[in-house]
């Protein structure tokens, strides 16, 4: 018992909050801005008694304060992170180096959900677990019958694997995990953890999540660590690094200083042990959550977003929530540009979703602090940001130019303005530097970063725009595999966004000479040739894909072979 007590101790510990810092960073830059912007620009338009452009230019200043404090924060997470990344991992390894209770043995159930995107090698991989109390069970959505026969083979060869049809694909993920778990009976799971399609799991997964919820049996919630690492063409191998170093940087802080909670047992209602300053949220997929948490919350909310919902929900029923930055699962990137836009265009329609349904409902809680609250709408926020950037643009480029309105800006505004802009590429080049990339290539990368989630204007303000009109948000499968791509057809699938920016480009230069806009929108323009990256293959590339092809025949006809090894 005391040494369950000290592993507790490891893994909740009171740290300084970050929010501090970021928002006493924030508040110094936007008064510096606000100074300017006060003196030089909206006092002269109220006294010239133009009211409707003092109220376009307070507008325009709550967008940069938006676009300043998500920049902010990103930095701050990032700095926090390179001064506490070897103390975490330490505590961490601290834990799992504790055997598990042979009295202790839990039931887990892998719950693999699919819909017409079945990977044979990538489940088979799954259920190859040290710990062997585990069950695998298909949670399956499809419709191509190509998948359907696919997964029926699998079963054939895998008896031990539980295959569940929900054909109405009602709710998406989140309608195909209720109408199996929702009428499971208690003794036949403990633990279930939440795969997608193309996901891959060490080998140890299932062992080292258990030792985490061993040692504290408030938690209810964990997520673990992701690497995109299923990469088979240049697209894939190039911007894959970006998540590989945001999910650590991000995850880890919000999991360090997200306080403590204990949820309603013994008559007592959620109550907060250890006040947070972050949420740590889960992130749908590689991550286990315990059947007292499942049924305190009732049921995973049907919404896209419906693993941020999820968290939300298990916070206020008084769960914990923690990330593993040491159990590691590994996921296909998004195989071409396209792919990438569909999820890009999903994340922002869903945080619109989520914001509706739960911002009374966060408003009024009092299990989270204040900046806890921040986090989450900073969170929310951090994705429709772009379609905030393009209003300000718009305002400072074009209407206020047109107007003789002055903006006041000075030059001294101008680095904090470019930091923030180009936060989350500064934190990817100096990561990618201590990984050992060269200088050259780090700026080549960083190059190539900003004209591809440049080009994402568009999207973002037109997935923004329909979420504000209460267009209801679609779970939209990202595409799983990719086709020849020729010039002509990058250009036909981003022709809207190249018209947009150009038009945007055309409009601010006539307008009022803003020539630096075309930073902002070129990569509007010429972002599309990166679909072409999805063409190239390296002799490695082309090797893994066979591999992988390969991997998918053993694990439909010859389940005894060797599996493919989890960090493929």
């Amino acid at each position: 018992m005391k040494n369950k007590t000290n592993m507790q101790k490891l893994f909740f510990k009171k740290n300084p909050a970050t929010y501090t810092w970021i928002l006493f960073f924030w508040s110094v830059t936007m008064c510096i801005f606000e100074y300017f912007a006060i003196k030089y620009s909206i006092l002269p338009t109220y006294t010239n008694r133009h009211f409707f452009f003092v109220f376009l230019l307070i507008l325009n200043q709550l967008f940069v304060a938006i676009f300043f404090f998500c920049g902010i924060s990103n930095l701050v997470i990032a700095a926090k992170y390179q001064f506490i990344k070897k103390k975490e991992q330490q505590q961490e390894l601290a834990i799992l180096k504790q055997p598990l209770p042979k009295r202790w043995h839990p039931r887990v159930q892998l719950l693999y959900t699919t819909y017409n995107d079945f990977i044979p090698y990538a489940f088979a991989q799954c259920l190859n677990q040290t710990y062997d109390n585990v069950q695998g069970v298909i949670l399956d959505n499809s419709t191509d019958e190509k998948y359907i026969k696919m997964i029926q083979q699998f079963v054939k060869v895998h008896p031990q694997v539980k295959w569940v049809r929900n054909a109405p694909n009602k709710h998406a993920k989140a309608g195909n995990l209720n109408s199996y778990l929702c009428k499971q009976p208690k003794e036949s799971y403990d633990y279930f953890v939440i795969l997608d399609s193309d996901e891959l799991l060490e080998n140890k997964f299932v062992e080292k999540c258990l030792k985490f919820f061993y040692h504290n049996h408030h938690l209810g919630i964990l997520q673990c660590n992701h690497i995109s690492g299923q990469n088979y063409n240049s697209f894939m191998n190039l911007f894959s690094n970006s998540g590989n170093i945001f999910w650590p940087v991000q995850n880890v802080i919000r999991s360090v200083e997200s306080g403590t909670l204990a949820p309603n047992k013994n008559d007592q209602q959620p109550h907060i042990i250890e006040r947070g300053s972050t949420v740590c949220i889960e992130l749908g997929h590689g991550v286990m959550i315990s059947r007292e948490c499942f049924e305190d919350i009732g049921q995973i909310p049907h919404a896209v977003a419906e693993d941020l919902c999820t968290s939300v929900e298990a916070l206020l029923k008084g769960w914990n929530i923690r990330f593993a930055s040491q159990i590691y699962g590994n996921e296909e990137f998004p195989v071409d540009m396209s792919a990438l836009m569909v999820r890009s265009s999903k994340f922002c329609s869903a945080n619109f979703e989520f914001f509706r349904n739960y911002f009374k409902t966060l408003k009024k809680t009092k299990l989270l602090t204040f900046y806890q609250k921040l986090d989450l709408l900073s969170f929310t926020l951090s994705v429709p940001m772009n379609a905030f950037q393009y209003i300000s643009l718009l305002l400072s480029s074009i209407i206020f130019p047109l107007s003789n309105i002055k903006l006041g800006y000075q030059l001294l505004m101008l680095f904090p303005v470019l930091v923030c802009y180009f936060s989350q590429g500064i934190i990817d080049g100096f990561f990618e530097l201590q990984r050992g990339m060269k200088f050259h290539k780090m700026l080549l990368y960083e190059i190539q970063i900003a004209f591809l989630y440049g080009s994402f204007y568009y999207l973002t303000v037109k997935s923004t725009f329909f979420a504000l009109l209460k267009r209801p948000a679609k779970f939209n499968v990202t595409p799983k595999k990719t086709k020849h791509i020729t010039l002509t057809d990058a250009f036909k699938k981003n022709w809207q966004g190249i018209v947009f920016s150009l038009l945007t480009i055309v409009f601010s230069i006539i307008c009022s000479g803003c020539s630096w806009i075309l930073l902002s929108f070129l990569p509007g323009c010429l972002g599309f040739i990166f679909e072409l990256k999805a063409n190239q293959q390296g002799k490695q590339d082309q090797q893994k894909l066979k591999r992988f092809e390969k991997y998918n025949y053993y694990a439909l006809y010859e389940p005894k072979h060797e599996p493919l090894k989890w960090n493929e």
